[in-house]
């Protein structure tokens, strides 16, 4: 699910719906009979909105977490995908002069990856489907199966190095995945459902005055932060929680040296 219905940020509709739907019902209160805002229908009420609640709690800290969990994998992979291509790089050293143009290619590869994962221009979305990038790849592949090993070292490095290529085209494939995390709408309308209950719930029977209306609001807007930081985690690379780019960069630098 977006963090954005249409121009408008969900936190906001979030926040909207829910303290419209306590003000509305501060003011049905108004026009229901005196036995339906009794006690006993006071404790009726709150008994039930306390069963959604927890269920509701339950519903979205599993989604806070998943989503967590979501971003932490997006960000390891970034590091993992660094990582390869420092140690590929050491491994073509190893192998010989021979392997200086695949370096050449490695260090273009290297480059393309930051700017299709993170583009300078903020406009910009990443690019994870960029064939340019995936043919430097498919190139570095094809240069180090090319080669002629002279001798045991050269024998192993080979394979190794191919191994390691093969792991960086499937992180990366693994990278274009990220929207497949995302929270489904139906699920996402239906907590908000049960949020709706208990906030109308809330305006049933409050106070009607300043304290108990900047309560509500504060409420509604912590929970429309919470759902909108779980869309946020869900957007590794293109919202306000972003993956860092450092590990990528600093293995750039490194093999350029």
């Amino acid at each position: 699910m977006s963090s954005f219905v249409g121009p408008v940020p969900i936190g906001v509709i979030i926040v909207a719906t829910l303290f419209g739907t306590a003000l509305l019902a501060m003011a049905a209160a108004r026009l229901l009979p005196a036995d339906h805002l009794s006690p006993e229908t006071k404790n009726v009420v709150s008994v039930s909105a306390a069963i959604v609640g927890t269920l509701s709690a339950l519903v979205v800290g599993l989604l806070i977490s998943t989503s967590s969990a979501s971003y932490t994998g997006k960000s390891q992979e970034v590091i993992q995908i660094s990582a390869n291509v420092i140690t590929l790089d050491r491994m073509l050293r190893r192998y010989g002069p021979e392997t200086q143009d695949i370096r050449v290619l490695l260090n273009r590869y290297a480059a393309a990856e930051l700017q299709d994962l993170f583009p300078t221009d903020p406009n910009q979305t990443i690019n994870l489907e960029n064939n340019r990038t995936i043919a430097v790849l498919e190139g570095l592949q094809d240069k180090i199966l090319a080669l002629t090993p002279a001798n045991d070292m050269q024998r192993w490095l080979q394979p190794q190095a191919l191994q390691l290529i093969g792991t960086m085209m499937a992180a990366r494939w693994q990278l274009g995945q990220e929207g497949v995390s995302e929270t489904p709408l139906p699920l996402l309308v239906l907590v908000m459902f049960w949020f709706i209950i208990i906030f109308a719930s809330f305006g049933l029977f409050a106070p009607r005055n300043m304290t108990a209306i900047a309560t509500i609001f504060l409420c509604s807007v912590a929970i429309g932060g919470a759902i909108r930081m779980t869309t946020e985690l869900q957007r590794p690379f293109g919202g306000l929680i972003r993956v860092s780019s450092t590990p990528l960069t600093q293995a750039l630098d490194v093999i350029s040296r």
